[in-house]
């Protein structure tokens, strides 16, 4: 099978990057390593003794990993001596990738986030602002159907959202009213949960179940909004649970095809263009693997800038309960966000939000939150009723300052396919250990204005990893010694090879969710795609 781009990955980049090519009349190939799940079907929620069933994707989460669990990096904070567990990296193999267990937050990156170097004096400036991504993240929001309101101090002016805000869930209202006495704004989260219909879809149905995938159809997850307008185009060809070994390089060091494997064997498949969008690790780490003697460090690797800068997410969270019932498992999961910390408040701390939930996964019905409550017989089955509905989860996300020691390199273990797997090497920075110790703090002052008893545990991820908004290890540049893209994704050095993803970012954008601003970029790189290929056969 011969295609004009081959994409692999149909996460946030690499379904954005195929619809756009396939409306503009290219053939595209989009592989994707995991199943097409059919929300009527596979997923849990569709069936009353869901708390009971396997969920499909806590398998696709962590099927086939490519990450060396055996690394540990030790850490110093507070005089306190520890060793960092290794990465635990949450992501989805399936069509639509990780958009099917996101739960929606679609966020434009502040003017700020892309200047952190020129305005804060650390990390690096992006070679384009916000001005350039604008249109696109305009254009990728109403293909998504993405709910918010205007008037959001915190970022720029804007039009207004293809659908209204979602109202406030009544666990939000009330910590709307703590983060006011705390000193902060609680607002309206901006979310690819469509509050009216978008393209016959059903709207957000406040289910609060978005982790689980959406029985509904309503989540604008990649493929639901996106794959099957490319379909309808008869330019896309998708070829699920079909994995990559490897990309083949000539002796010019241009890709010349990529091998992969499906349920039938090994084959390989050829394109004018080739798009990697496996995420910030597989991306880099299929670069690494792939080597010639004209690529002898791997594909676009001959200054050492593949896998580095790798950033992973820098979260804290604090448990506790309301006093009274708010039903914490209704609405959007993520409906509302603290944005007054986007902006570093001084030279020492990094960007950060908060932001609230109620019961989180795995504990999002009521046998779960009864085996998580104290005590046996009639009591426990009257405390876990009583309980039940009240649980609040308030969190920091920050962002993390990139380092080049930060990197990935290729492990010499190897998975059941016989793949290098990935090392990872990250320590946070001193500002970075600061900067969770300011969340920390605010966090505490925000439940200390909530009607509950208090925290009742917290949590930090210097010493437990738990990543899933990860970034860098192939970011964006206008130099090739200390980049690896450049400002339209195509990899330094190369005519035919470009990434989507993640891997990209140069900087985190101070907290706030990736996915619609790789959905943007991925609208960009595919326009320069497309142009490469108009004036090809020109």
């Amino acid at each position: 099978m011969d295609f004009d781009i081959i994409i692999i990955g149909s996460g946030a980049g690499g379904g954005m990057t195929a619809l756009r090519l396939c409306e503009q009349g290219f053939k595209v190939g989009l592989l994707e390593r995991g199943p097409r799940f059919d929300p009527r079907k596979d997923y849990i929620m569709n069936y009353p003794d869901w708390e009971r069933r396997n969920d499909p994707l806590k398998h696709a989460r962590q099927a086939e990993q490519t990450i060396d669990q055996d690394y540990r990096t030790e850490f110093a904070h507070n005089n306190k001596q520890g060793r960092r567990s290794p990465l635990r990296y949450f992501r989805v193999h399936g069509v639509g990738g990780s958009t099917l267990h996101y739960q929606g937050e679609a966020h434009r990156f502040a003017e700020h986030a892309f200047r952190t170097n020129s305005e804060f004096g650390w990390g690096v400036d992006w070679p384009i602002g916000y001005s350039d991504l604008a249109p696109y993240y305009a254009q990728a929001e109403q293909l998504l159907g993405v709910a918010g309101a205007q008037g959001n101090p915190f970022k720029p002016k804007r039009e207004a959202f293809p659908t209204p805000a979602h109202s406030l869930s009544a666990k939000s209202q009330i910590m709307a009213a703590a983060a006011s006495k705390a000193g902060f704004s609680l607002l309206p989260n901006t979310l690819a949960l469509p509050s009216l219909s978008i393209d016959g879809r059903t709207p957000c149905q406040h289910s609060g179940t978005c982790n689980y995938g959406c029985v509904f159809q309503a989540k604008s997850s990649i493929d639901q909004a996106i794959i099957p307008r490319a379909e309808k185009t008869g330019n896309l060809t998708l070829l699920s649970e079909t994995r990559v070994l490897n990309l083949n390089i000539d002796d010019a060091g241009e890709v010349s095809s990529i091998n992969c494997v499906d349920a039938n064997g090994t084959i390989r498949l050829s394109a004018k263009r080739y798009v990697l969008a496996g995420g910030s690790i597989e991306t880099p780490r299929l670069m690494l693997a792939s080597t010639s003697a004209a690529q002898v460090n791997g594909l676009g690797n001959n200054n050492d800038q593949v896998g580095r800068y790798f950033m992973e997410t820098v979260y804290c969270t604090a448990k506790f309960a309301l006093n009274s019932d708010a039903k914490t498992y209704t609405g959007p999961p993520l409906d509302a966000r603290v944005w007054d910390f986007c902006k570093p408040q001084d030279k020492q701390t990094n960007g950060f939000v908060l932001g609230l939930a109620g019961y989180l996964h795995p504990s999002i019905g009521p046998s779960n939150h009864a085996i998580r409550t104290a005590g046996i017989g009639r009591r426990h089955l009257a405390r876990a009723k009583e309980t039940f509905g009240r649980d609040i989860y308030v969190f920091g996300v920050a962002e993390q300052e990139p380092l080049a020691s930060n990197r990935l390199t290729l492990s010499a273990k190897r998975d059941k396919r016989g793949q290098a797997k990935i090392k990872v090497h990250c320590q946070y920075s001193e500002r970075d250990k600061h900067t969770i110790d300011v969340v920390m703090d605010k966090l505490h002052k925000w439940v200390s204005q909530a009607p509950s008893d208090g925290i009742m545990s917290t949590s930090d991820t210097l010493r437990r990893s738990s990543a899933t908004h990860v970034g860098g290890t192939c970011r964006m540049g206008n130099e090739a010694s200390t980049s690896v893209v450049d400002s339209f994704g195509k990899v330094h050095g190369q005519k035919d090879c470009y990434i989507t993803d993640a891997s990209v970012l140069p900087t985190q954008g101070a907290g706030d969710s990736p996915s619609l601003t790789i959905q943007a970029l991925a609208l960009r790189t595919a326009d320069r795609i497309a142009s490469d290929l108009k004036n090809l056969s020109t």
